[in-house]
């Protein structure tokens, strides 16, 4: 039988000020896994649930479409499977301005009537 290990995920909790130590915890999880879990983030379940609406509607476009956010495009928030990593794909904004970020690539896919990020 396959020995099964217990992986404590990092939890990043920002409703206190962060210490060294928590963002050098987040620093390898990062490395290690690639994700961690904030708490506290005061995001309400409403708009949770409207991110993730938006979300499978943007994974489950055809290829063809997500690329054109892509690597290869002006845009470049769009990460396809096997660049990074043979099992996922991402989306990503950038700072400073994330809703502005966000906002270019729903009108480059979706049209300016697109969503609203508000």
């Amino acid at each position: 039988m396959p020995e099964c290990h217990s992986v404590e995920l990092p939890i990043l909790d920002v409703s206190q000020p962060l210490e060294p130590s928590a963002l050098a915890s987040l620093a390898e999880a990062c490395k290690k896994w690639g994700f961690f879990r904030i708490t506290n983030h005061g995001m309400s379940k409403e708009l949770y649930s409207k991110l993730y609406s938006l979300s499978q509607q943007f994974f489950n476009l055809p290829s063809e479409t997500k690329l054109e956010l892509g690597p290869s495009s002006s845009i470049n928030t769009y990460t396809p499977h096997f660049i990074a990593s043979p099992f996922f794909e991402c989306l990503r904004v950038f700072g400073p301005n994330f809703f502005a970020s966000a906002q270019s690539s729903a009108n480059t896919l979706f049209g300016q009537q697109s969503f609203a990020f508000r």
